[in-house]
């Protein structure tokens, strides 16, 4: 009982701290629309998020190992509050983007210290089961949020408020759980040759997931105020799109279990870059449309990147399992740098919608490219695919979760060094 009491007090913490980080990220969408910020400025600030997440996962580690746990979460959590609540009062393109910066290695950091936590507290009959609903609350705390866009005034100090609130009270969960200091493993990667070599849809998936993911983070807000919603309406609109990759990753994950997972990768997304020029499509109709656009891509979308993960495992031995998911998360974190910046130059020499056919051609190309595997490859048996799991890209420290991860087994350069490269086949 002390086992779920802990876990769940820990889910609680990430929760509520997720809701005021994803609040913070559609109010900069808006609120920098209202302030006149052009879509290529808003690109770069999300640009610095992912920055920040990324040089986190290198840095945070070795200070955790300095410090500990539970005060470097204090510390990140009571940082990140304040700088949420300084977005609010230093309203300017620069200090945006430093502050983002500083944001994302605060988020990255809290991802590492729960999710270390999380693998203290759970046994590996379970581990599984913890995993998928650690993936689940992420979103649901992320759509929280943006419900909270509706609670005040775009153009106020008050939603910054609350956002550096929810990041402070979520605190206050994990601080009272008498949890064991966890070991914090050193996160292992591959180069980008060796791990295309392992797969190379899985790399090219990953890349475009954080491409079209990057983009829609950061200006899915933006597009929709430029196009005249209200915030009730981009709150309903960023919401639907989280709740359509909350109810179907399952749905999706077990056909891929079933079938060919590059089939079903390949058709997830093309459907993804339909319901992307379908939401097009309908923004030009009547801009409430677009809601029901965000829905149906967030139902495909969003599982672009646990799919390729999936398939890249499919071709791998358990004790490389977290080598190669955290180079793959690495990857996807470029992906989502780069993604804002090139979707938000767009925007601003075309005009705001043209972030949906951006995420259209992001999902697409990996599909074609899924497709030519499939030409000239062999598929894995069914019996040797991994069971799939919904995954987003949090922190490498989570993949010590995945069910197939063992990292007690022979690492991949142990591997490849005694029977030689890996078959390209997939």
């Amino acid at each position: 009982m002390h086992h779920i009491v802990a876990i769940a007090t820990l889910l609680l913490g990430i929760a509520v701290i997720l809701a005021g980080n994803g609040l913070l990220g559609t109010l900069l969408g808006v609120r920098g629309e209202m302030e006149g910020f052009s879509s290529a400025t808003l690109g770069l600030i999300t640009a610095g998020y992912f920055t920040g997440f990324v040089a986190g996962t290198f840095v945070i580690p070795d200070i955790i190992r300095r410090i500990g746990h539970i005060r470097m979460f204090a510390t990140l959590a009571s940082i990140a509050s304040v700088v949420t609540l300084l977005h609010g009062l230093m309203v300017h393109p620069w200090a945006w983007f430093l502050l983002r910066l500083i944001s994302g290695m605060c988020i990255v950091g809290l991802y590492i210290v729960i999710e270390s936590w999380l693998n203290e507290q759970t046994d590996n009959e379970h581990r599984g089961h913890v995993f998928s609903a650690y993936m689940t609350t992420t979103l649901i705390g992320l759509g929280i949020g943006q419900i909270l866009l509706m609670t005040g005034e775009i153009n106020s100090l008050h939603l910054f408020a609350v956002g550096s609130v929810l990041l402070s009270l979520g605190l206050v969960p994990v601080a009272l759980t008498h949890v064991q200091e966890p070991r914090l493993a050193e996160a292992q990667r591959l180069g980008l040759r060796k791990l295309y070599s392992i797969s190379p849809l899985g790399v090219v998936g990953c890349v475009f997931s954080g491409l079209g993911a990057g983009a829609f983070w950061g200006l899915a807000p933006v597009m929709a105020a430029g196009i005249g919603m209200e915030p009730a309406g981009i709150a309903g609109f960023m919401g639907l799109t989280i709740l359509g990759g909350v109810l179907m990753m399952w749905p999706v994950g077990r056909l891929s279990d079933r079938f060919d997972r590059r089939m079903v990768l390949m058709w997830i997304c093309v459907l993804a870059a339909l319901a992307a020029t379908l939401a097009l499509v309908l923004s030009r109709l009547e801009t409430g449309w677009l809601l029901l656009g965000g829905l149906l891509y967030g139902s495909v979308g969003f599982s672009i990147y646990a799919l390729s993960a999936a398939h890249t495992n499919d071709h791998v031995d358990s004790g490389q399992v977290l080598e190669v998911a955290s180079s793959l998360q690495l990857l996807w974190g470029t992906g989502a740098i780069v993604g804002p910046m090139l979707a938000g130059l767009l925007m601003q020499l075309t005009d705001p919608t043209a972030l949906l056919p951006f995420m259209a051609i992001a999902a697409l190309l990996p599909g074609i490219f899924a497709r030519y595997r499939m030409i000239v490859s062999a598929p894995v048996p069914k019996e040797d695919q991994s069971d799939f799991v919904p995954m987003f890209a949090t922190s490498p420290v989570a993949l010590e979760m995945l069910p197939d991860a063992d990292s007690d087994d022979t690492d991949l350069a142990d591997d490849l060094a005694d029977h030689g490269e890996p078959d390209a086949r997939q």
